[in-house]
């Protein structure tokens, strides 16, 4: 981390290597039409030192046909692009996009069931799940609202869906959404509509690879849930949140013949604000508006092994940015 924030005072960030995550994919083909896949995360090195041992998902599907299957278990919430395909050899940067990290809650999972498919051009996903628990709620965003499966509160039932267009080659562009009441363990009479939705597309041309992602959330009944949240003056819950980012990247592949390691440079450049919007009498405050640069350059000495070396420039309205180099070691297999 940087000594300084952008406005010069001390950042007071202590520099850190964290063993993140370790993930085990578990998986069974029972028959041609009935399969179960899952993952088991470990996260921060130790459980004994605040890491966690976690169910990232784990569902059976039912093929019934290429149009339609179904799907029941732990289910990933099929939002953004990161949120389903997260190891680190799948796409570009150290970390995760801002942007699908607190406005979609990437890794985001819950309980439920519902159908997937291909029909004609089109890839298709739509589930039921339990929802958020808005007692999580901040000015921060709703990432500490996630359920993740445990013992999920469950009157009400959300709805999440997704839609890809794929058939022109390398381009992918389609839309996801989320809709439901968020229950609140604090004060159970407070129930927040939640509502999330994103426009993404990606093309891919030899080596080039373009993304762009928009996103926007509204949070219903934001007044009453900032009083059951404890929550006053500009730590209030935004009434609503959007973020956006652009990424481009390219990837050189090897000059020697038998060596598969490729160099791909990158750029992103994120805009979020997480209260865009507040309840009257509350206020927004600066340092959640915010834009995020990250220039930064993977290696991969074969395909599913990489490593990550970035610079993250950030903004904020309240100048309180902390620059940072990060470097990391992926793989996958």
């Amino acid at each position: 981390f940087a000594s300084k924030k952008e406005d010069g005072s001390r950042s007071k960030k202590t520099d850190q290597l964290d063993f993140l995550r370790s993930i085990l994919y578990v998986g069974y083909k029972f028959n041609d039409r009935i399969h179960f896949n899952s993952e088991i995360e470990f996260e921060h090195g130790s459980t004994s030192k605040g890491g966690s041992a976690s169910v990232e998902f784990a569902y059976l599907d039912f093929s019934l046909r290429p149009e339609l299957g179904i799907r029941g278990g732990m289910l990933l919430i099929p939002m953004g692009f990161i949120n389903e395909l997260h190891e680190p050899p799948i796409f570009y940067g150290a970390n995760r996009p801002t942007v699908e990290k607190y406005i979609i809650p990437t890794t985001w999972r819950e309980n439920g069931a519902g159908i997937f498919g291909e029909v004609g051009p089109l890839e298709y996903r739509a589930y039921a799940v339990a929802g958020l628990d808005s007692s999580g709620f901040s000015s921060s965003g709703i990432r500490k609202g996630r359920q993740k499966g445990y013992k999920s509160m469950a009157e009400d039932f959300s709805f999440t869906g997704r839609v890809d267009m794929t058939h022109i080659p390398g381009l992918l562009a389609g839309m996801s959404f989320y809709t439901g009441k968020s229950q609140n363990k604090t004060d159970k009479a407070v129930k927040a509509q939640t509502s999330i939705f994103d426009l993404h597309t990606q093309y891919r041309y030899r080596g080039f690879q373009v993304r762009a992602l928009y996103t926007k959330a509204s949070i219903g009944n934001a007044a009453l849930l900032n009083e059951a949240n404890g929550l006053s003056g500009s730590k209030s819950v935004g009434e609503d949140m959007s973020g956006w980012y652009l990424e481009g990247a390219y990837k050189f592949t090897s000059l020697f013949p038998y060596s598969e390691w490729t160099l791909s440079p990158y750029l992103r450049y994120e805009q979020l604000d997480t209260q865009e919007t507040v309840p009257a009498g509350f206020q927004n405050s600066a340092a959640t508006d915010r834009n995020i640069v990250t220039l930064g350059l993977d290696f991969n000495p074969i395909s599913r092994v990489v490593v990550k070396t970035e610079y993250q420039r950030m903004r904020t309205e309240a100048q309180s940015g902390i620059n940072q180099f990060n470097v990391v070691l992926g793989f996958l297999f």
